[in-house]
């Protein structure tokens, strides 16, 4: 009996003496030697894209996003027109960039530092003209004619630069608007009631 508590007692011990089993690794103190653990970050989710680049009526636009170029102070970029003709108001002549897309006409002549004598832009509608202009982010002085669908002058109003209060309105059903140096249609004796005279490209997309 001496013998078999002698043999259960060694067993005890041999079991006591096995290094334990962990399937856990074990942290190894930092500077040890061990690797650093690689840490994995989820990507974030994109942003959202925006509804559009213009909102319904009532709905505010978005706030301008700051880019390298802006931070940089490199240009702002003006508008690419649609196409370039000629325009001709009695003896005078012109040559002017046609903008016919809502996102051209919103900007115009925004961002340019002058405008040749000569030169204008001409705003082509796909109706009679409702809203007004102004002299959002326009450093040059303009004046613009309001012109009716049979390509009269309704009417002509001088715009001071970054007035962004005065409101300009056709006096009538206007479908085409030409901006001008301002002074240009003064200096020319062109006036309400004369006959604007040019060609659209018969491939000019209006909307």
């Amino acid at each position: 009996m001496r013998v078999v508590s002698l043999f259960l007692l060694l067993i005890v011990a041999m079991a006591c003496g096995q290094p334990q089993r962990n399937d856990r690794p074990i942290a190894t103190p930092a500077g040890a030697g061990a690797p650093a653990p690689t840490v994995i970050v989820a990507a974030p989710e994109p942003y959202p894209a925006p509804g559009g680049a213009y909102p319904t009526p009532g709905e505010a636009y978005p706030a301008p996003v700051a880019t390298a170029a802006a931070t940089l102070g490199a240009p702002e970029a003006t508008v690419v027109p649609d196409a370039t003709i000629d325009i001709v108001i009695g003896t005078h002549r012109l040559e002017a960039e046609v903008v016919a897309t809502p996102e051209k006409r919103s900007v115009g002549l925004m961002f340019r530092d002058a405008l040749p004598e000569n030169r204008g832009m001409l705003f082509v509608f796909a109706g009679p003209y409702t809203g007004t202009f102004w002299m959002r982010n326009t450093r040059i002085p303009l004046s613009i004619a309001f012109i009716s669908k049979e390509r009269r002058i309704l009417n002509i109003e001088d715009m001071q630069p970054f007035d962004e209060i005065t409101q300009h309105a056709p006096r009538g059903e206007a479908f085409y608007a030409l901006e001008v140096n301002q002074g240009w249609f003064a200096a020319r004796g062109i006036k309400p009631g004369d006959e604007v005279a040019f060609e659209l490209p018969p491939d000019l997309v209006i909307r």
